[in-house]
């Protein structure tokens, strides 16, 4: 999960944007003495299609620049009680 997050926190901007502007209606709303307005009363269509667009660019960037290893994967194990971390042993 956390992997997940690091990679794809831009995808929670437009929720976080869209909580500040529901915030800011409420208050203007409170103000002008009308009913608060409720979470799915804005543009929630909207914040699905741009979350979802950040998504797709974060999966096509993360495509982009992934590293290509050629070999074979070592995971990781102990060696005289000292845990050595997974490799890719490259091919000659």
């Amino acid at each position: 999960m956390g992997l997940f997050l690091f990679r794809f926190w831009p995808v929670l901007i437009p929720f976080v944007v869209y909580i500040l502007w529901l915030e800011v209606v409420a208050r203007k709303a409170k103000k002008e003495g009308r009913e608060r307005p409720f979470f799915r009363d804005g543009p929630v269509y909207w914040l699905v299609f741009f979350s979802l667009g950040i998504a797709l660019a974060c999966f096509l960037w993360l495509g982009a620049n992934i590293e290509n290893h050629k070999g074979d994967y070592v995971p990781p194990h102990v060696v005289n009680g000292v845990m050595v971390p997974g490799t890719v042993e490259e091919h000659p």
